[in-house]
């Protein structure tokens, strides 16, 4: 009997443990969306041939920005030693590189608006743009 019971405890014990989940799980998981958002801009715009093509990649990509900008914003107000993105935890190694990757190639693809920078629906979204990325920095 005191065997069951301890059993039970123990798978109950272990349940709720499981159940909780990890320190920065709610974290990864907006970094996850965060770098897939990165994703679908970079391939956005590398198939952005036109003024409009672009002005659509980053109009994409603004409304992602402020749609996760409150996540952000929590992630960042709960967890401080995230928002500097210089030592990220352990538990956030791959989804760290990952952002750390895409960066790199976001900033090769923003090269691209620089071609149709002077058409005024570029110049429009590219503020859009930084006002959505302000946001998310707050």
């Amino acid at each position: 009997m005191k065997n069951r019971l301890w059993m039970v405890m123990v798978i109950i014990i272990s349940a709720a443990i499981i159940s909780c989940g990890g320190k920065y799980d709610k974290a990864e998981s907006t970094l996850n969306d965060y770098a897939d958002a990165m994703e679908d801009y970079v391939a956005q715009m590398d198939k952005a041939d036109s003024a409009d093509e672009v002005v659509s990649a980053m109009n994409r990509y603004t409304e992602k920005m402020q749609s996760l900008a409150p996540r952000l914003q929590e992630m960042n107000q709960n967890f401080p030693e995230l928002a500097s993105g210089k030592a990220f935890p352990k538990e956030l190694e791959k989804v760290s590189q990952r952002m750390a990757d895409l960066s790199q190639n976001v900033q090769t693809t923003m090269m691209k608006t620089v071609k149709y920078m002077m058409d005024p629906k570029v110049q429009q979204a590219m503020t859009s743009q930084a006002q959505a990325m302000a946001q998310v920095a707050r």
